[in-house]
């Protein structure tokens, strides 16, 4: 009997899988396609290629690793709301779970394909990077795109980027110590969310405290590199009273809680004036969307030293070099010794498929009778590094898009798997295996 891809996503959402904690995914995976009569490779990456002895006219690809926020270390609990699955507490993991569940449903039905699955994608795309497995195919459908008719041919290379400042010693004498922390704020994908108005927790705290005569204790603040970040706190030692703390900040956005005056006090100007500076969020749009942006992520102050981690995207190379650099000479402008790292610095993946091509003409027929839009997008998709991965062992020629089902809020306690729009490009989905030439 074959299982439905709802099915199969929940067997995956009892799986605890968030990156570098997909081992069992990993087994889950290779299992599920041996008994489908697929063979099975790996690498070293821990990415996953199924195959048999057709020859196949497409590979599929997701990767099958998700952002854990709240309880994801647990089995997930799964619930439908006003047409939307989601998971209780926790984040959903249907970026990118839902397409491998399609894949693995397709492998029951269909010997003539191939599947690709890679591993740990949101913490750097490191599976397509150290990919090993060369896949027989030359079209690659990526099914990692979060807009149901969305037909991506192009998407945003990134960095991360991590910057400690060096904080002088505060040695005024304060009367008042307070915990200030961020609450009610939803978060989101730091990527394809970065234009819909969502409140960065760590740019609100900076400028809530912008105003306040005080020092620094302690500083935590965000929960995945590349998530919007919910959560932000402060210890803050003031002149100020608890009253005029109230006056001058938002009672729906922060929570106050009065301590005993203890601990190292640090200046705040340097890590305020970078943070604001900054100009998180958007910094170049266009008629087409998003093309250039900056989302701080994460700040954590040990002693006299505060570490600032921001992640950079931009949809070319030019913009992204210039991201990276305004990043870095603000940095040093307001310290000049400050240390910078660069992390998982990747390419954009620029549109190398033109309109007529005859895979992008069969997967636009294959959405009628729905709309469909042609579109690159503000997130890292694997679909460049793939290409220049696949080229290096000996796969030329490949073409590559990316399509989805519709998710909303991805990387976030809100995320949700649109049902209606998942039912929709399922069939999208079975009618274009069915009826593909190659």
């Amino acid at each position: 009997m074959i299982a439905e891809p709802l099915e199969i996503f929940t067997q995956i959402a009892h799986i605890p899988h968030s990156s570098f904690q997909t081992e069992e995914m990993f087994d889950y995976i290779c299992a599920f396609a041996k008994k489908c009569g697929y063979a099975v490779q790996s690498d070293g990456a821990k990415n996953i290629h199924a195959y048999t002895a057709h020859k196949p006219k497409l590979c599929f690809q997701s990767h099958y690793d998700m952002v854990g926020v709240g309880q994801a270390h647990k089995p997930l609990e799964l619930y439908e709301e006003n047409g939307f699955l989601r998971a209780k507490n926790s984040s959903l993991g249907a970026d990118n779970g839902i397409g491998v569940a399609l894949q693995l449903y397709m492998m029951q039905k269909y010997h003539d394909l191939e599947f690709l699955f890679t591993n740990n994608e949101e913490v750097g795309l490191l599976g397509a990077r150290g990919l090993e497995l060369a896949i027989r195919s030359e079209q690659i459908i990526n099914l990692d795109s979060e807009t149901f008719g969305q037909i991506v041919l192009g998407c945003a290379g990134g960095y991360d980027m991590h910057i400690v400042f060096d904080l002088p010693q505060d040695m005024t004498s304060y009367p008042h110590s307070y915990a200030i922390s961020t609450k009610g704020f939803k978060g989101g994908h730091s990527g394809i969310d970065i234009d819909k108005n969502i409140k960065n927790a760590i740019v609100a705290l900076m400028e809530g405290i912008r105003g306040i005569d005080g020092g620094i204790c302690a500083l935590s603040a965000g929960e995945k590199m590349n998530a919007i970040p919910v959560g932000a706190s402060v210890v803050l030692h003031t002149h100020e009273t608890l009253q005029t703390l109230y006056s001058k900040l938002d009672c729906e956005e922060f929570l106050i809680e009065e301590l005993a005056v203890c601990g190292e006090v640090y200046q705040k100007d340097i890590l305020v004036k970078f943070v604001l500076g900054l100009g998180n969020g958007v910094r170049y749009q266009n008629s087409t969307g998003v093309l250039d942006s900056i989302n701080i992520s994460l700040l954590k102050q040990t002693n006299a030293q505060v570490k600032v981690s921001l992640m950079g995207r931009a949809n070319t190379q030019a913009l992204l070099d210039t991201n990276l650099s305004d990043t870095k000479k603000l940095a040093l402008s307001l310290q000049a010794n400050a240390k910078i790292s660069i992390e998982d610095f990747y390419p954009p993946w620029e549109c190398s498929i033109s309109e007529g091509d005859l895979l992008l003409e069969q997967v636009k027929k294959s959405f009628a009778p729905y709309a469909v839009q042609i579109c690159q997008i503000h997130a890292g998709l694997e679909c460049g590094i793939l290409q220049e991965r696949l080229a290096c062992l000996g796969v030329k020629n490949l073409k590559i898009l990316s399509i989805g089902p519709t998710i909303i809020a991805p990387h976030s306690l809100g995320e949700r798997l649109d049902l209606e729009d998942f039912k929709k490009f399922f069939r999208v989905l079975e009618h274009l295996v069915e009826n593909y030439k190659i």
